[in-house]
């Protein structure tokens, strides 16, 4: 190999790979900026844990936008109503369940349906704030139907306080219900401080 294309070829190799580290770099800085973004905003959550497992995953989605925060937040609230509605719904399915049973958790799959619909609403407002002349009355009934949603989940729960119920049903209840009603706090604590 000739002396000037050895040099060339060793140049270009060497700046492809200064060029592929700095990109690397600057990568990694952004993505820790995101998660430091998130860790904050969970900080003071009513659940700080909770709050950074449910969303850290979405960090690079997220960035640094406290609405896209929220958004995100009310989503991943609204799938863990799903997997509670699941498991309720299951409960409610099992042959060996008593009456009052299966009357507690009927009465739970409809709050919990109830607590479904209160997030679309509250997702709806929230996803209106950009387009919004009155930003403000959005944040107010996203916090309203957040509200609602909480309301719901705990009348599940208190639906399961009897203690004609299973012990191993009310446990399973209270295990998805807690859960849910700790990200859908996060969620509103996260609406009650939205400034745009």
């Amino acid at each position: 190999m000739e002396p000037k294309y050895f040099f060339t070829i060793l140049f270009l190799t060497t700046f492809l790979s200064f060029q592929l580290s700095f990109s690397s770099s600057t990568q990694a800085a952004q993505q820790n900026k995101y998660s430091t973004f998130i860790k904050s905003s969970c900080s003071s959550a009513t659940y700080p844990s909770h709050c950074v497992k449910y969303l850290l995953p979405y960090a690079s989605a997220v960035k640094t936008n406290p609405l896209s925060l929220v958004k995100v937040a009310l989503h991943t609230t609204l799938r863990s109503a799903n997997a509670t509605l699941y498991t309720v719904t299951q409960l409610y399915k099992t042959k060996s369940i008593t009456k009052w049973e299966a009357a507690v958790l009927k009465d739970c799959i409809g709050d919990i349906k109830d607590t479904m619909d209160e997030l679309k609403s509250s997702i709806k407002e929230i996803s209106s704030i950009p387009k919004s002349k009155d930003k403000h009355f959005a944040i107010s009934n996203a916090q309203t139907w957040t509200s609602a949603a909480i309301t719901d989940e705990n009348s599940c729960l208190d639906g399961f306080s009897d203690r004609k119920v299973n012990q191993a049903i009310k446990q399973k209840i209270r295990n998805s219900i807690v859960n849910l009603a700790r990200v859908s706090s996060n969620a509103l604590y996260l609406i009650n401080h939205l400034s745009v």
